[in-house]
């Protein structure tokens, strides 16, 4: 909220900038929480015989992956991965970022309350409610959502696409630099969509309807078509969604109840053409749009987790929407030489993203000394509009004796376009004061930035099951930066322009070492570096003391992990181990009163990682994974530990040392061509801490952890799925996340808790053609 970082205002507004992210992944297939599915149910998602089987069981059900930008085995990969496959999505019915990331190991989010406004971050990497640009990377195929400009907001906007027609979720944990680039610290998380079919015609439908418990009704359709053009040859698979998410939240100021409803609606086209059997051609377009009408807040005592007005239940004089606009299209070519294959892909994303906050009660001890009438509100209005355009070209050779690698070139363009301004309006109509008082503060930004890399890997065979990768990539950024002030706070419309500029250079490498003791056994040891670029200090005349560039922060994640299969594939198991530095910390820092980001801290990150899955038949799947992970500031500076509270020993804000989820789902058959199915899923995360221990103005609290169970029942007839599920069937009522936006400390304005859906009641039935 604005005022959080004290009475320096123009610097939150910083703060609120934010752009698309989040995290998408390459793999494909059944997941290593995967459903059983029927003969069926894999007819229901064809997959084009003319490009790599990326993701898909191969023919010893095997799962083969592109994590390294080439395909793998999953068990052969030497990094720890996360897949998720679309049927696992859509028989627990995961529709939100908080869905899949808590049945991911490493994964976490800082949720905002809205649909596509908050972060995601793996590993415990991340510094809270005032960081600024994005510390994971959030890919929809070969589209970055997720900006690389430290002043674009990339940690405040969290993309959340619908996931329809999804054939994977695949989630790379540690830094990812040498073939990701920046800021992918943490790691990286793709989406990945269902590839057209050139082979032959099929369809599905799918409809559905849901209640909350306390809450409204809601309901959603969706529709996928793929139909060949020329056969074995071209291909176009399009998919269509409109979803409305019915609310839960009250706002007792405008007595809106269930004032969280939110709608989506979109589509995407894929056209696959296969015209040689070395070539192959991919073009996707898509759109999606996503309205909120309000928050999914509670108000609490300042400090304390007891509700202000009743659970569920918070107070602002207008209903603060958010609305969301994602266009992206890409197109990708894939070439075999003989020797390898060349990889080109292009990219372009436009995101633009709207959200609005009532700030009357931070504001309000400061209302009357402007003149300002009783009943004057101050509601904020914030809007990021984001441009990237992204290109990449790599060589992906075969194994050639006891060599193989991959060799490219990117490039990222970024403009972002970031203007936030509070008006003072009447409560009664909204209608805005009469001249320059009507504008309380403003601040608009334009940003571009650039990336240009070269990237390589290269593996030696010591000797068959025995081998040794090592990786770079250099970098190099530039930034132009422009911020532009006024309002009545500044005394005038409009200040001149603050004009900033920075480049860098920055190299990240990789080396892993592999040993294969069996063709269903694999361990290895890694040791990967990453980055978050740095930036211009966007105070042109900074104090004494204050950096006047930042440089970017930069992690070594040290790993030891093994993957294998066992009782003839019944049994998979992944574990790893990790240790992470994290150095130069980009922090908000306190230089003479003003709040400026800084270099300003040390972190380390120790964790431990399980994931298991168990097939004791065709009909029964049960899997279980588990967290544990310690991020705590190591060390700090005297002028970041005065603007953001944290001392040497603060766990890193919003991180639960422990989580763990658990799925089982079978299949019960009951007559010729019918089939019963029933499952479970448990999600679990230990208690942490919103804030840092000494923090004055966003009050540090330890809040509860969180245990929710999720239960479902269906019947699978010939091309027909009918499923009820019960999603928290204990109503259980947690906080996400929480905030106090307090401008100095003791304020008492209330706590604001964003807390989780209740139960609710979903009924769905699909039809496959």
């Amino acid at each position: 909220m604005l005022g959080q970082q004290g009475v320096k205002m123009n610097k939150r507004f910083d703060l609120y900038r934010s752009t698309a992210s989040v995290v998408a992944v390459f793999l494909v297939a059944s997941t290593a929480q995967a459903q059983a599915q029927t003969a069926a149910q894999a007819q229901s998602t064809p997959q084009s015989n003319k490009q790599s089987q990326a993701g898909q069981p191969a023919e010893s059900g095997e799962i083969v992956v592109t994590a390294s930008k080439r395909d793998q085995k999953l068990r052969d990969v030497p990094s720890a991965i996360t897949v998720l496959s679309g049927a696992t999505l859509d028989t627990q019915g995961v529709t939100t970022v908080r869905d899949y990331a808590t049945l991911t190991p490493g994964l976490g989010q800082s949720d905002q309350g809205r649909p596509g406004v908050g972060t995601i971050f793996i590993r415990g990497l991340t510094t809270g409610a005032g960081q600024q640009s994005a510390t994971s990377v959030v890919y929809l195929g070969d589209v970055a959502f997720t900006s690389s400009s430290p002043e674009s907001g990339s940690s405040y906007v969290a993309p959340n696409p619908e996931l329809a027609d999804i054939d994977h979720i695949e989630v790379l944990k540690g830094p990812q630099g040498t073939l990701y680039g920046a800021s992918s610290l943490g790691g990286v998380v793709r989406i990945i969509t269902k590839s057209p079919d050139p082979t032959a015609f099929s369809g599905n439908a799918h409809v559905e309807g849901t209640a909350i418990d306390g809450g409204g009704t809601g309901y959603a359709g969706r529709g996928v078509v793929n139909i060949p053009l020329l056969t074995d040859q071209l291909a176009v698979r399009a998919t269509g969604f409109y979803r409305r998410d019915p609310g839960y939240v009250d706002n007792v100021g405008t007595g809106t109840n269930n004032v969280n409803d939110s709608i989506s609606k979109g589509g995407r086209v894929d056209l696959g053409w296969t015209p040689t059997s070395k070539l192959y051609v991919d073009l996707i377009g898509s759109i999606e749009d996503t309205d909120t009408n309000g928050i999914a807040y509670q108000d609490d005592m300042p400090g304390t987790l007891t509700p202000v007005y009743g659970l569920r239940k918070y107070s602002q004089f207008f209903n603060a929407q958010s609305r969301i606009k994602h266009r992206l299209a890409s197109a990708k070519v894939d070439y075999e030489t003989g020797i390898g294959k060349i990889i080109a892909t292009a990219s372009f994303l436009d995101s633009r993203t709207h959200f609005e906050t009532d700030e009357t009660n931070v504001y309000a001890p400061y209302i009357p000394l402007f003149g300002y009438a009783i009943g004057t509100g101050l509601p904020l209005a914030q809007d990021i509009d984001l441009r990237k355009e992204t290109t990449e070209i790599r060589f992906v050779s075969n194994r050639l004796g006891p060599i193989e690698f991959v060799a490219g070139l990117f490039q990222t363009h970024e403009h972002t376009n970031a203007p936030t301004i509070v008006t003072a309006v009447n409560m009664a109509d909204r209608s805005q004061v009469s001249g320059l008082a009507g504008t309380f503060i403003s601040a608009s930004t334009l940003d571009r930035y650039n990336e240009y890399a070269g990237f390589g890997n290269l593996t030696v065979y010591l000797a068959d099951r025995l081998d040794l990768t090592g990786g770079l990539r250099y970098t190099h950024n530039n930034e132009n930066n422009s911020i532009t002030y006024g309002g009545l706070l500044e005394g005038a419309p409009s200040l001149p322009a603050q004009v900033s500029s920075f480049s860098d250079n920055v190299v990240t490498y990789l080396a892993t070492l592999r040993w294969r003791p069996t063709n269903t056994f694999s361990t290895f040891l890694r040791a990967a570096s990453g980055y978050r670029p740095g930036g211009p200090q966007t105070n042109p005349t900074p104090p004494p003391g204050a950096e006047t560039r930042i440089l970017p922060d930069t992690v070594w994640n040290y790993e030891a992990g093994f993957k294998g299969d066992f009782l003839d594939h019944m049994l998979n198991v992944e574990a790893s181990g990790f240790h992470i530095d994290w150095k130069n910390v980009q922090l908000n820092s306190t230089y003479d009163g003003l709040v400026l980001l800084a270099n300003a801290a040390k972190a380390q990150v120790d964790g431990a990682e399980l994931q298991l899955t168990v097939r004791p038949s065709h009909f029964l799947s049960m899997s279980a994974n588990g967290a544990y992970t310690n991020a705590r500031i190591t060390s700090i500076s005297p002028e970041a530990s005065a603007s953001v509270g944290a001392v040497k020993g603060d766990p890193m804000p919003l991180t639960p040392k422990w989580t763990a989820s658990g799925v089982v789902d079978g299949t019960v058959p009951l007559s010729q061509g019918l089939d019963g199915q029933l499952g479970a899923t448990l999600r679990f995360q230990s208690s942490m801490f919103n804030s840092y221990s000494e923090n004055a103005t966003d009050v540090n609290v330890k809040l509860p952890g969180i245990t929710t169970v999720d239960l479902r029942a269906g019947l699978h007839f010939q091309r027909y799925r009918f499923q009820l599920r019960v999603d928290n069937v204990f109503n259980r009522n947690a906080a996400s996340n929480y905030l106090t936006a307090q401008l100095f400390a003791g304020q008492g304005v209330p706590s604001q808790a964003t807390i989780i859906r209740p139960r609710s009641f979903t009924l769905g039935l699909s039809v496959d053609f």
